[in-house]
């Protein structure tokens, strides 16, 4: 019985995001100047024409790989703010899931996002997302996260700007050290957060 059209757009779907997967550990090893087509093929498991079909360049693949984690770190901030509960625990929610990627093949898109604010390697189009607000997306999407529990007496009074730099320095952080250190021990949400939390007064 043949596939219906849904059930092709399924397996196409699939292999496209073996295939970025495969690219995201290459990228992240190799950077971007040095992998090759054929790596990521052999990574993935799938032959170099194949690789082809789907993505016509390593660059084609490299700035889909940022705008996946462009967009995934704008999610999680949107789901954060959705949850009910004080704007600490709403940042405890969005620890916890960030860790929880980290903890998978997560920490890469990290080492991705390094290569792309600092390679001359990176296509055009990347160094233009670089370039554009859209890269502090995620730091001026928390502001007003922390903002707010500043207000509430949750967070520590100081600028807001520098306490988002501290938080996401310390979670890119945590994802070089896993990616360096497979069984590196991750800390929980709770003792990330401590370096935001409002100090009781003596």
């Amino acid at each position: 019985m043949p596939r219906t059209e849904e059930q092709n757009q399924q397996i196409r779907d699939e292999r496209q995001e073996q295939i970025l997967q495969a690219a995201l550990k290459v990228f992240a090893r190799r950077g971007m100047a040095a992998a090759k087509i054929s790596d990521i093929a052999s990574e993935a498991g799938l032959s170099h024409g194949l690789v082809y079909h789907y993505f016509k360049s390593k660059e084609e693949m490299f700035t889909t790989l940022v705008k996946k984690a462009l967009q995934g770190s704008a999610l999680v901030i949107q789901y954060a703010r959705q949850q009910a509960g004080s704007p600490l625990q709403q940042l405890r929610w969005m620890t916890q899931m960030i860790l929880q990627n980290i903890a998978g093949e997560g920490a890469y898109l990290f080492l991705i996002m390094i290569q792309a604010f600092t390679s001359d390697a990176v296509p055009e189009e990347v160094k233009q997302m670089m370039d554009d607000e859209l890269a502090f997306s995620a730091i001026k999407a928390t502001l007003p996260l922390i903002e707010a529990g500043q207000q509430t007496g949750e967070i520590m009074h100081d600028d807001p700007e520098k306490l988002a730099v501290l938080y996401y320095s310390l979670i890119q952080g945590l994802a070089i050290s896993k990616i360096q250190w497979k069984d590196c021990p991750m800390p929980d949400a709770d003792l990330v957060l401590r370096v935001l939390k409002a100090r009781p007064e003596s």
